[in-house]
C-alpha cells in the first residue's frame, strides 16, 4: 500500500490523511489497520512488503514493530529468489507448524510433490535463460491457482510442493487438475516454445499416525515417481 524505509503503521486508516479516501479503505475490504515492513533482498534491494491488514483499528507498539521486522527478515530468508515463492527452508518450517495445527484441530490436509517435466530438456535445447523463464511461469501459475491459505514452494531445480489445508485427497487432485489446465492456458497465451507439464503424487495426512512433514514429503515424492 505504501513505500517506506522502515515499518509503517496506520492504526486507523479513516483518520489518516494519506489513506482515508483510498478505495481499499472506503470500499472492500474496508481496511482500517495497516502495518508494513519492507522486504530486503540481496544488496538491500526492496523486493516487496510484508503487510498486516485488519478491518478494525488497533494499536501497534514497539514490540509489535520488532516482531514484524523479524518476520520480514524470515520471509526474505525463506523466499526463492527466482520465483518469489517459498523455498525449501520456508516450506519445512512453516509447513510443520501448520501441520501441527491440523493435527490439533483434526482438520484434513494433503501434500503433493510436483516435478516439472522435461525441465532439463528445456535448459539443454533452449538455454538456461529459457529454463529459468519456465520455472517462473510455473510459479506464477501456482500463485493464481492455489488458495491463499495453501502453502507452496520451490524445493529446487524443477521440484515444487503444495500443502493443501482443509482438503481431502479427492479435492486436492481436482484442484491439481484445474492447475494443469491453467498452466496450459498460461504457456499458450505467452507463446512459449514448449508446453509445461508436471508429474505429481498426492498423499493425505493421517491423523492417527501423526506423520511429520518430512514423512509426507517422502511419501508424496515416491508416489510421484511411481506415476511417472
Amino acid at each position: 500500500m505504501l513505500l517506506q524505509e522502515d515499518v509503517m503503521v496506520v492504526e486507523d486508516a479513516l483518520q489518516d490523511e494519506r489513506l482515508h479516501d483510498n478505495p481499499l479503505v472506503t470500499g472492500k475490504p474496508h481496511i482500517r489497520f495497516y502495518a508494513g515492513c519492507p522486504l530486503r533482498g540481496p544488496g538491500g534491494v526492496n523486493v516487496g512488503t510484508l503487510c498486516i491488514l485488519s478491518p478494525e483499528p488497533r494499536a501497534f507498539d514497539a514490540d509489535d514493530r520488532a516482531t514484524l521486522r523479524e518476520l520480514a527478515a524470515f520471509q526474505v530468508a525463506t523466499c526463492d529468489e527466482m520465483t518469489q515463492i517459498n523455498n525449501r527452508r520456508g516450506f519445512m518450517t512453516l509447513g510443520q507448524l501448520v501441520l501441527n495445527d491440523c493435527l490439533l484441530k483434526q482438520r484434513p490436509a494433503c501434500l503433493t510433490f510436483l516435478d516439472l517435466d522435461k525441465c532439463k530438456l528445456i535448459n539443454d535445447t533452449l538455454g538456461h535463460r529459457e529454463g529459468d523463464r519456465a520455472l517462473m511461469d510455473f510459479a506464477d501459475t501456482m500463485k493464481v491457482s492455489f488458495r491463499n491459505w495453501d502453502l507452496f514452494a520451490r524445493l529446487g531445480n524443477g521440484e515444487f510442493v503444495v500443502r493443501f489445508n482443509g482438503l481431502c485427497q479427492t479435492d486436492a487432485e481436482a484442484l491439481l487438475a484445474e492447475f494443469s489446465r491453467s498452466l496450459q492456458q498460461q504457456t499458450a497465451g505467452l507463446n512459449r516454445r514448449y508446453a509445461l507439464r508436471f508429474s505429481s503424487g498426492v498423499v493425505e495426512f493421517d491423523h492417527a499416525r501423526s506423520q511429520s512433514l518430512k514423512q509426507l514429503l517422502e511419501a508424496s515424492d515416491a508416489r510421484m515417481y511411481a506415476a511417472k
